[in-house]
């Protein structure tokens, strides 16, 4: 049990200097060897989880959510960020229903800025604009500097018309220096309906600049070709 660990805590500090090193496959690799000592912790085990769904191995992502959702040793805590994970793994099953389910569910006794963020873009997405805003305005209440926070309650705005509003939140979004593409394309989306088509080019062409992951909720293609529309016109 003993070498177990410390062959755990080796792998883990391997992981570490990969992740630091921006090497999303090594992190990935001593991170899993971490997981097959069978002596990680609940947190580390969906910290691995949740690097394999980033990185779009979505199947053995879930598997090992589920594996963790089963294990006896969890707290009420590390079952709600397991769980929370495992959500953002049923919308990209395709379960959007379920993954709402899944957020509603922890929410009431697992308040962070994350299941916040996650459960507002989700509600943007599934159409429900009342509730969405609703919900983003207390997401915002309970963090006002959450930047994924505050582009989903710009988000939730522009979807409704209210350009004016969505402008005044992404102005204080972009005061805070995001560094997510989602960011200024939601941005670029409102520049654009308010007729700035200059700044909107801008703010794509920032968007760029970041990469994209496969928990992304804009692809590359998405501001790609919208920029190219922008700049054909």
């Amino acid at each position: 049990m003993l070498f177990g660990k410390l062959k755990c805590t080796y792998y883990i500090l391997k992981a570490n200097r990969a992740y630091t090193a921006d090497n999303a496959e090594g992190t990935i690799k001593w991170m899993q060897m971490a997981y097959n000592t069978g002596a990680a912790k609940s947190n580390t085990v969906t910290t691995y989880g949740y690097l394999l769904l980033k990185n779009g191995r979505l199947e053995e992502a879930m598997k090992v959510f589920k594996d963790q959702l089963n294990s006896p040793k969890i707290t009420n805590n590390e079952l709600y960020n397991i769980k929370s994970n495992y959500a953002l793994g049923l919308w990209k099953q395709g379960k959007l229903d379920e993954a709402i389910e899944t957020f509603e569910n922890i929410i009431p006794n697992y308040k962070t800025t994350n299941v916040y963020g996650s459960l507002g873009y989700l509600y943007n997405l599934k159409g429900d604009l009342e509730k969405a805003l609703a919900f983003n305005l207390e997401a915002l209440n309970y963090n006002s500097t959450g930047t994924v926070i505050l582009d989903n309650l710009g988000q939730t705005y522009y979807l409704m018309g209210e350009q004016e509003k969505a402008l005044e939140i992404f102005n204080k979004l972009m005061a805070l220096n995001p560094k997510f593409p989602e960011a200024f394309y939601d941005y670029s989306l409102v520049l654009e309906k308010l007729g700035d088509r200059e700044k909107s080019i801008e703010m794509l062409r920032n968007a760029q600049n970041y990469k994209i992951n496969y928990l992304s909720a804009v692809t590359k293609e998405d501001i790609d070709s919208k920029l190219a529309e922008l700049e054909a016109q």
